[in-house]
This record gives C-alpha cells, sequence and structure tokens, in this order.
C-alpha cells in the first residue's frame, strides 16, 4: 500500500470552493471557472512554446489554485499564470529566463501586436511576472513542492506482472495509466485538487479509464480493476467517487464542450 507524504495542508472542503472563494464577491462561480479554464488554456499553450512538459504545468496550474484561494482574480491573471509557470520551471528542472516566459505570454495574448524585447508591453509583462512570483510565493507560505501522478503512474508500473497474459486490466496498464494521467492532466483546469488530494483524484479517474477501456478494447480478456488495486494508491471507492461526484458538480456549472475538463469523456459516466 502507497504510503503518502505529509497531510497536505493546502486541502480545503468542497463547500470552500463552492461557496467562499475569494472571487465571490466580484464573479459568480460559473465565471470564475470558466475563466480557470481559459488560464489553463492559456498555460497549454504557453508550455507548447517554450517546450514545457506536463510536470512542470500541472504543478503550476495547482499554484495558480491554490493562489486563488486566498486571493481573488484580477486582471493580473496572465501574469499570475506565467509567474506561476516560473516558480514551477525552477522546481522541476525545465528553467526557463523570465525574459522568455514574459515574451511567450505577451506574444500570445497579444498575437496581432508586434512585440518584442524592446517594446513597452514586454517590460510591463516581465515586471509583473517578478512581481507576482514573489506574491504567490507568500501566499503559498513558500510551500511550492507538490504531489503529481508521474510519481504514482511509476509506481504502480513497477507492481506490473513481468506475464500479463491472461489479465486484460495488466495487458493494457500502459495505456490505463497513461490515460488516467491525461484525464487528470485536463482536469486540473478546475479546482479539484485543492479540494481533493492526487492519490484520491488518480484513483477516480483509473475507474472511469478501465470503465471506457472495458468498452474499446473487446479483443483481449475482459478489463476489470483488481480486487484491492485501489490500496495500491492508498485509496478507498468511496474517497474515489466522491471527488467523482465533486468534478461533475463543478462540470455542470460550467457547461461547455470545447473547455479543456469538457474534453476527457462527452458525458462522463457513472463510476459507481
Amino acid at each position: 500500500m502507497t504510503e503518502h507524504p505529509k497531510p497536505n495542508t493546502w486541502l480545503f472542503s468542497g463547500d470552500d470552493v463552492l461557496n467562499r472563494l475569494p472571487s465571490r464577491k466580484q464573479m459568480l462561480l460559473s465565471q470564475i471557472l470558466k475563466v480557470y479554464e481559459l488560464i489553463y488554456d492559456f498555460l497549454v499553450r504557453l508550455a507548447s512554446v517554450l517546450k514545457l512538459d506536463g510536470r512542470t504545468i500541472l504543478a503550476a496550474t495547482i499554484y495558480i489554485h491554490r493562489f486563488y484561494m486566498r486571493m481573488p482574480i484580477t486582471t493580473s491573471k496572465y501574469f499570475v499564470a506565467c509567474a506561476a509557470v516560473a516558480i514551477s520551471c525552477k522546481l522541476h528542472d525545465t528553467y526557463r529566463p523570465p525574459d522568455k516566459i514574459a515574451l511567450t505570454g505577451c506574444q500570445i495574448k497579444h498575437p496581432g501586436k508586434q512585440v518584442d524585447q524592446h517594446s513597452s508591453t514586454f517590460w510591463s509583462w516581465r515586471d509583473q511576472l517578478l512581481h507576482r512570483e514573489e506574491v504567490i510565493l507568500k501566499n503559498l507560505n513558500f510551500e511550492v513542492s507538490v504531489d503529481l501522478p508521474y510519481e504514482i503512474t511509476e509506481e504502480l508500473l513497477k507492481q506490473q506482472p513481468k506475464d500479463p497474459k491472461g489479465n486484460g486490466f495488466y495487458e493494457k496498464l500502459p495505456d490505463i495509466l497513461k490515460i488516467t494521467t491525461s484525464k487528470i492532466e485536463l482536469l486540473s483546469a478546475l479546482p479539484v485538487l485543492v479540494v481533493f488530494d492526487i492519490y484520491t483524484l488518480y484513483g477516480a479517474m483509473l475507474i472511469l479509464t478501465v470503465k471506457e477501456a472495458k468498452q474499446k478494447f473487446d479483443d483481449i480478456d475482459a478489463i476489470n480493476l483488481p480486487e484491492g488495486y485501489l490500496d495500491s494508491i492508498g485509496v478507498t471507492a468511496d474517497e474515489c467517487f466522491e471527488c467523482y461526484q465533486f468534478v461533475l458538480k463543478l462540470r455542470s456549472l460550467c457547461e461547455d464542450p470545447q473547455l479543456p475538463s469538457h474534453r476527457i469523456v462527452a458525458g462522463m459516466p457513472s463510476i459507481a
């Protein structure tokens, strides 16, 4: 059974997210969720240009959600996003110069404008990035080490039988875990990982992926989650179901098939 690290001090109740976000003073929850999705879309485009990996962007996304549990969303949101990326790059050995991050972010948000390192727009973004980086770190109490799904996947793959034949789940395990992680990355657009830890969300998305795989891979032995498999992640089916229900709640508040979190499946089925 996986031993979790020390308790996550950055977990809040679902009610905190649904009713007590600092931004609720000026925005509806549906509007807040839409902004989160837009920020995530911006991060993905930023990562593509800067050639950053999923680990760096997922950590940056978590920083942003934690930050906005303490501070309201303002017009500085894309500066905050760039600053979160800068912090994550330093922590995950994917360092990119602040000037490069600022310039890329600036160009993404001003596609029709000529922006280079001599323009006032660039210098404004650079100064804001450096300032917001300090603000984020202070509001996060400099707690920037986060649990990510990639380590969980690595551990689960180590537990795979040497000869998986005859067991559909283990035959497709690398694909199942890869898809599980992809779902988590897309769902990180929503504030799920400030209510549930990565282990619980991983378990919920693993169950969902297995249900989908049972329908997709009909040419091999039946794909079923082995009995007690969630124990290797350190979660229970009930915890995973509660997490999944929260995901469905957030998605229902911001229905838009074009948004990142809605690309997981077209109508997420029950995992009960």
